[in-house]
């Protein structure tokens, strides 16, 4: 079952995110099975959602590749909430 996966930054910015961004979409395309990767500002930091297939393989994805590139450009790793999807309606 697809989930949705919020990852909150506090202080982030988008010069950070661009640099997190570069290191683990290298190829400038989504892991595949991911349906939505979308991102900006909020009050006082970073927020990014992703829909992805399952819970289990964006936390695998995150200790490979998410947790080592944020530690790498602002030492901090994100918060991460997740959430089940009812339903996804594409365009």
């Amino acid at each position: 079952m697809a989930v949705g996966v919020i990852l909150t930054v506090p202080g982030g910015n988008q010069q950070q995110y661009e640099q997190i961004a570069a290191a683990i979409f290298s190829d400038g395309k989504l892991s595949e099975g991911w349906a939505i990767h979308i991102a900006g500002p909020t009050e006082g930091g970073w927020r990014v959602i992703n829909v992805v297939p399952s819970r289990e393989e964006f936390e695998a994805f995150a200790q490979e590749k998410l947790v080592p590139a944020a530690e790498h450009v602002d030492g901090q790793a994100p918060e991460i909430t997740f959430f089940p999807i009812h339903r996804l309606i594409r365009g």
